[in-house]
């Protein structure tokens, strides 16, 4: 039978299907990245890259070719085409040394042209694979069939006008690659641990910012059930359009699930659409039914011709690549004996594997990664955290945290006042001033010198006869009075190793 369209449209919950319902059908999903291409001008055009939340007054970075003046063409961005190529590398996908592009039609007004140059016949890298790296330790791959290049639309703002929709051009003609899997996911899971991996692997080789909140990447999401039993074709796919937050991602996914087995069991059929997803409810809507391929009607572009690309100039972009994630990764836990959980982390922003790995090299010296890393790791990351920024822009230079390192590991200062003073160099660094300069101005240098130290306890020891004796005795912990005192005479800056040195000489006898 069929369900009545007031069911269909009915809003439902994952938790609605009974766990027995969900193990009859197997979940099966598609994903479509949009990432903007990191370049300097937009595809098409010489107009200034910009996304869509940078502050720049609306349709201001905007000519003639972007808003599709009559009699403008089109010349393509050569740093659009290697970004795409390198990020094709980055996959494992067949660079194709011919692609070419098609115009899309379709109408929106932040669409000055009507259509959109995209690669739908031929696209630039096919036949890609990521290797999903779940929390259970198992290993996902997904097949990427295609990545293609394309222009960006405008933006549609709905919010500043009771009565109208204003239209904002600086978006439109920035160039995105499309990055295609195929339909091997079978859990939100996968699907949130993908799109995470790619996010980072794109940032990582520089082709895109990757910014979800942005609009640097979105994502569409085709999702479809089936009966959990073998050989059963795909269901009627469901389209999630331009979704920016991997944590609605994965709840949209859930629950449409559970909507399409409602209908199913309920005797109805799923419908091919595009819905929505409410984050406040957990639950989806619908928007619009779903064009076929044949309503986008795609002819060749006819003002650009065939992209050729040559063995060589391939190579070139291969040999330029930097190390991904996955190997930086291996060589790290190898070179420096570090744990799984802190290599992700600095794996996860390679600025940040940069700059560690710079501080324990630094002046030709070898540091131990066990002393840099909690400096990383803790102080600064708390520091860069709390103040929305990345390591990039954090004020304490390689050069000056090799110090600090190399400060405390001599003796100079105690980890306590290197706390003090990194906090100092976080806050308060302008003068870039090496950070012995900066001890020795602040009183804070560690008292070592062993004649000082040991007349110092000497002294002490002398002057606490019972309290020796009681130490003498067996009564350990006394020994806190006798650090605690020299750490007081001396106002913390004695090198706790000789303190306790020096004092067993006098107390041990």
């Amino acid at each position: 039978m069929n369900i009545s369209r007031y069911n269909y449209d009915k809003l439902y919950n994952f938790n609605s299907t009974s766990q027995q319902q969900q193990k009859k059908y197997e979940l099966v999903v598609g994903v479509e990245i949009h990432a903007q291409i990191k370049s300097k001008e937009k595809l098409f055009s010489d107009s200034l890259n910009v996304g869509s939340l940078d502050g720049c007054i609306a349709n201001s970075r905007v000519s003639y070719v972007d808003a599709a003046f009559p009699g403008t063409l089109p010349v393509l961005n050569q740093r659009c085409v290697e970004q795409s190529i390198r990020t094709g590398l980055a996959i494992g996908a067949r660079i194709n040394k011919r692609s070419s592009f098609d115009r899309k039609h379709y109408f929106y007004q932040d669409l000055p042209q009507g259509y959109q140059i995209t690669q739908y016949y031929q696209p630039i890298a096919t036949e890609g694979i990521m290797m999903l790296n779940m929390k259970d330790g198992s290993k996902v791959p997904i097949n990427i069939s295609h990545i293609q290049i394309e222009q960006d639309s405008g933006k549609s703002i709905h919010d500043q006008s009771p009565s109208h929709t204003l239209v904002d051009l600086n978006r439109a003609g920035i160039g995105l690659m499309e990055v295609v899997s195929a339909a091997d996911f079978r859990s939100s899971e996968q699907v949130g641990q993908y799109i995470k991996q790619l996010q980072q692997l794109m940032k990582h080789i520089g082709s895109s910012d990757a910014n979800m909140q942005l609009g640097e990447m979105r994502a569409d999401i085709n999702i479809s059930v089936r009966p959990n039993r073998p050989n059963e074709p795909f269901g009627t796919r469901v389209e999630l359009k331009n979704m920016i937050s991997i944590k609605a991602i994965t709840g949209a996914i859930d629950a449409e699930a559970a909507r399409q087995i409602d209908v199913l069991e309920a005797g109805g059929r799923v419908l091919r659409e595009t819905r929505g997803f409410d984050q406040a409810s957990g639950q989806t809507f619908h928007m619009r039914t779903k064009e076929d391929e044949v309503d986008y009607r795609f002819f060749p572009e006819p003002d650009l011709p065939p992209l050729i690309l040559s063995d060589d100039y391939i190579d070139s972009i291969r040999n330029k690549m930097v190390e991904l994630p996955d190997a930086l990764k291996s060589r790290l836990m190898r070179d420096y004996q570090i744990a799984e959980h802190e290599v992700d982390v600095l794996v996860e922003d390679r600025d940040v594997a940069q700059y560690f790995e710079a501080v324990v090299a630094h002046g030709g010296k070898q540091r131990a990664s066990k002393k840099v890393l909690p400096w990383i790791l803790k102080e600064m990351f708390e520091w860069l955290n709390s103040r929305n920024e990345t390591i990039v822009q954090s004020p304490v230079s390689v050069g000056q945290l090799a110090e600090l390192v190399d400060l405390i590991d001599q003796g100079y200062m105690s980890s306590r006042t290197g706390k003090e003073i990194f906090a100092r160099l976080l806050n308060d660094n302008k003068q870039q001033q090496s950070v012995k300069a900066l001890v020795e101005s602040l009183g804070l240098s560690q008292i070592s010198d062993d004649s000082t130290l040991d007349q110092l306890c000497k002294t002490l020891v002398e002057a606490n006869p019972k309290e020796a004796q009681d130490y003498r005795s067996g009564k350990q912990r006394v020994f806190k009075f006798f650090v605690g005192e020299i750490m007081k005479q001396t106002k913390g800056r004695s090198n706790p190793e000789k303190v306790n040195q020096y004092l067993k000489k006098y107390l041990d006898i």
